[in-house]
């Protein structure tokens, strides 16, 4: 009896031990998938945003304006030429129109006989010499005659095509003593603040993208780096390309950063900065 106790004690041992081994490795494993689960896996959950591939961006202006004529005319005067500096406010183009200012003048003379016939006929009634109804006849058509000498007016205003914003001249369409016709192009004028990248990423970026994240772009005229901040997402998914369109700010010194150059552009690295 003893020896067959000393014989069967050594395989339960050896039982135990395995079945304990087991245990601990069913516990590791479902400890593994819980942190799976919970977003706190190591670092092979994360965003693989360093590996996608380099997407193709085009740089626009912060503000773009393409002036054109409202109504036709001949070109008086051009007063900014291409790559001009220009404020706001300043004319850069004045059409002939001595026909409309000539229509203001004797709308403007119709204005103020009507403003003087209105005047005596009020001192008239105040002397029990004038009805009610003329006085208020007088005054509707002082009405009507500023609101005309106000139509031209706003036509003259058509004849001077004045800088909407701080910016440069991008291109002059016309020439002094060139006719132009209502809607043809004058002036196009792009501002001079901080350019932006306009770019197409896919649609599987916006699991980490979102304004304020970052990307490293190379211009391709200069081969210049550039650290882009994004700015904005569009509201809608391409579902035939399954991209979705962005736009991202240049940081640091973008002098040499032109309305029309174009790059590429991929995630950048949460510790890199202005490479400019």
């Amino acid at each position: 009896m003893n020896t067959f106790r000393h014989t069967v004690a050594p395989a339960q041992a050896g039982a135990h031990g395995e079945t304990r081994h087991r245990a601990t490795a069913l516990k590791a494993g479902l400890f593994a998938l819980v942190l799976t689960w919970t977003g706190t896996a190591p670092a092979e959950s994360a965003p693989k945003a360093a590996s996608q591939a380099p997407v193709r961006f085009l740089v626009v202006a912060a503000q773009e304006s393409p002036l054109s004529a409202v109504a036709g005319g001949r070109v008086a005067r051009v007063y900014a030429q291409l790559g001009d500096t220009v404020a706001k406010g300043k004319v850069l183009v004045s059409l002939d129109c001595s026909d409309v200012e000539a229509r203001r003048a004797s709308a403007d003379a119709e204005y103020k006989a009507a403003q003087l016939k209105y005047e005596a006929k009020a001192k008239l009634q105040g002397l029990d010499s004038a009805a009610a109804l003329e006085v208020e006849l007088t005054a509707a058509d002082v009405n009507r005659t500023r609101s005309q000498e106000r139509i031209f007016e706003a036509q003259l205003a058509q004849c001077r095509f004045v800088a909407p914003f701080d910016g440069r001249v991008a291109r002059v369409h016309v020439k002094e003593g060139q006719g132009v016709a209502p809607g043809a192009p004058v002036i196009d004028l792009v501002g001079t603040g901080t350019p932006k990248a306009r770019l197409n990423v896919p649609s599987n970026w916006i699991a980490w993208l979102k304004p304020g994240a970052h990307l490293d772009a190379t211009i391709d005229e200069t081969g210049a780096s550039y650290r882009l901040t994004v700015t904005r997402l569009s509201g809608r998914v391409d579902a035939v390309s399954q991209t979705i369109e962005i736009e991202a700010e240049f940081e640091g010194d973008t002098s040499r950063v032109l309305p029309g150059m174009s790059g590429r552009a991929s995630p950048g690295k949460p510790d890199a900065g202005p490479k400019v």
